[in-house]
């Protein structure tokens, strides 16, 4: 988890609008900025559905081998309840010194071991953490990280009541109370119980012929996945009616090319790869009830790939395809086709992406490729030249063609948006041209672009949907991950007979406790011209959020919405002071100044933004205006 990471994950994007107008022009913004919304938050706080009380050893008498597997696993223990005094950690409080925390309940087993302590009146986790070999402790984030901070252990961003409470017990429930700002969560069971992965429970323990959900890939997605929730979800629901996974975006979460860069988890590297499109789950690897590899080694790769198995495969011979001498390192399949990323200090986390290592595009793109992290001696060059010379070489040519546009359009370069959509009309993994749809949202106003997105209004596949040409037809799609995204970029078109609306209002409750969720809120009240309201919720996100200008940035359109100018000027002029790096702020700066007629300040808060960001068609744009204005 990046230090401030508050508002770049979702996907969703906050607009900013000033309108602002003289009897000579008129200077009009509307800038996209990305809302960093954590991906663990989306949990329905208000929920009141019934808890059904089945618990694990409910089951045991009747499905006695699945408990015992289950009993011992890293999903059974995935929080435990820790004896009173048993465990103290030391960490750095609010005030920046050490001090002593009781810890209440333990979260992971290997290779770490977090823990949970009282902390203001809520549950955090300190960024102290046990390694599971030696005992010894040390920092999981260790990047300097500072109180005040949402990512240091006494932020928002490590409250365990909406960053880890979901994914580490079973039948959570919280609410969230604003006046005292508490938290009341309560678990069915801590752990990952067998009701975290079956629905209907209670009905299979009073009937055994009653229906209950069966394992498969789509209950482990929302905990393996970087991902919102959207809805409150059970074992039965699909996955995007319940989640919105993250994917690789012009932020560097991801690597171009699909790898895993921040804490990513499994689950987008999985669907972008070849692996998932062909029809591999993640029970064809994994035992859902141990949680471990059904075979070790490469016999599990060649399940499939000896010829045999459930998913027809290419058949391959590791004597000789490796490249390696068997039982060297370098020599099991995962070394080059998943290779691990270290997170949190100790958890070597293997990329399910499946890549074919490509030494070529890590000279072009700065991606990193297995044959480099074992072989550090050498250059990058020489891995193009061993890789490349082996017959079995075929070019890598999709991977290189969606990485290459990638970069191109984090890079702003002049050729970007050609790649992009010269891939996307190649592409034929789903997931991957979701990804580049996505993309394309950075050129709204070019035909090529926009008709690509229009076209993808009636695809059959969800993903691809949500991506698309926000359109009213959207609002009533079957799928809710796809109304939400069309609702937050059509607000005007929501209305009491749009299913979308119905979401809208279901998940303003769902972040509360956090700045993203205070934000969410803000931008719906200004929307819907409550533009004190707005202005009250986004400094409650600023007074939570304290490293990121954006609290400031709703603060100030809000109260320009209402007409208080001066006062959004004032609060603009203090964000470029305590932000004066952020070329988004001065752009905004510029356009408070303007609503106040002092056009000298707004041209010199847009040459700084430009000055900061060469590449801001908003801003460039705004001072020409107010060059030709000057010139009449």
């Amino acid at each position: 988890m990046s230090k401030s990471n508050w508002a770049a994950d979702s996907g969703y994007f906050l607009s900013h609008l000033f309108a602002v107008t003289s009897s000579a022009f008129v200077l009009f913004a509307v800038l996209a900025v990305a809302l960093v919304v954590p991906f663990f938050l989306f949990a329905d706080f208000d929920d009141d559905s019934p808890l059904p009380s089945v618990r694990a050893e409910t089951c045991r008498d009747c499905h006695t081998q699945q408990f015992e597997q289950w009993s011992g696993s890293h999903h059974a223990l995935a929080e435990q309840v820790l004896e009173p005094g048993a465990i103290t950690v030391r960490d750095v409080g609010p005030d920046g010194e050490l001090q002593n925390y009781a810890a209440v309940r333990s979260i992971g087993v290997a290779p770490l071991v977090q823990y949970v302590v009282k902390f203001n009146s809520r549950w955090h986790v300190p960024q102290q953490a046990q390694d599971s070999d030696d005992g010894t402790w040390f920092d999981v984030f260790n990047d300097g990280r500072q109180p005040g901070e949402w990512g240091h252990w006494t932020g928002r961003g490590m409250n365990w009541d909406t960053m880890c409470a979901d994914c580490h017990n079973t039948g959570v429930r919280r609410a969230w109370e604003g006046v005292r700002d508490t938290f009341d969560t309560t678990v069915r069971e801590h752990g990952v119980a067998c009701t975290a992965c079956h629905d209907f429970a209670w009905d299979h323990v009073e009937d055994s012929d009653a229906p209950i959900t069966r394992s498969n890939s789509e209950q482990c997605w929302p905990c393996h996945a970087r991902r919102s929730q959207i809805s409150f979800a059970n074992p039965s629901t699909d996955f995007l009616d319940g989640y919105f996974p993250g994917l690789p975006d012009f932020t560097e979460t991801w690597h171009v090319d699909g790898q895993i860069q921040d804490e990513d988890f499994e689950y987008t590297s999985f669907a972008l790869s070849k692996m998932h499109t062909a029809g591999v789950t993640c029970l064809d690897c994994h035992d859902p009830h141990t949680a471990k590899l059904r075979t070790e080694g490469n016999g599990l790769c060649m399940t499939c790939h000896s010829g045999g198995g459930r998913v027809p495969a290419p058949i391959i011979d590791t004597s000789t395809h490796s490249g390696h001498a068997a039982n060297s390192a370098g020599s099991a399949c995962v070394d080059c086709h998943m290779s691990t990323t270290v997170y949190m200090q100790r958890h070597a986390r293997h990329d399910h992406g499946f890549l074919v290592p490509d030494p070529q595009l890590s000279i072009e793109t700065g991606v990193p490729n297995a044959c480099n992290k074992c072989h550090t001696d050498r250059t990058q060059e020489w891995a193009v030249e061993i890789v490349e010379a082996r017959p079995t070489w075929k070019g890598n040519t999709a991977i290189r063609q969606r990485a290459r546009a990638m970069y191109a359009a984090r890079q702003e370069q002049s050729d970007a948006l050609q790649l992009l959509t010269s891939a996307i009309n190649t592409e034929t993994q789903v997931t991957w041209r979701a990804t580049l749809l996505n993309m394309l949202k950075n050129w709204p106003n070019d035909p090529q672009a926009q008709q690509l997105r229009i076209d993808a209004v009636t695809s059959d596949h969800a993903i691809e949907r949500a991506m698309a040409w926000p359109t009213p037809r959207l609002l009533d799609d079957p799928v809710r991950a796809v109304r939400l995204n069309a609702a937050m970029a059509l607000p005007q078109e929501l209305t009491d007979r749009t299913r979308a609306s119905t979401d809208v209002r279901a998940n303003l409750r769902i972040n509360r406790g956090q700045p993203a969720g205070a934000m969410a809120e803000a931008q719906y009240e200004l929307t819907h011209g409550r533009g004190l309201e707005a202005y009250r919720l986004a400094k409650r996100a600023g007074q939570w959020e304290r490293t990121s200008p954006a609290p400031l940035h709703l603060q100030a359109t809000a109260f320009d919405s209402i007409g208080r100018t001066a006062e959004a000027l004032k609060i603009m002029q203090e964000c470029c002071e305590r932000f004066p790096e952020d070329a988004t702020s001065w752009y905004l700066l510029g356009l408070a100044a303007a609503a106040e007629q002092d056009y000298a300040a707004c041209k010199r808060a847009l040459q700084t933004a430009l000055k900061l960001q060469p590449e801001f068609p908003a801003a460039a744009r705004n001072l020409q205006a107010i060059v030709d204005f000057e010139n009449q």
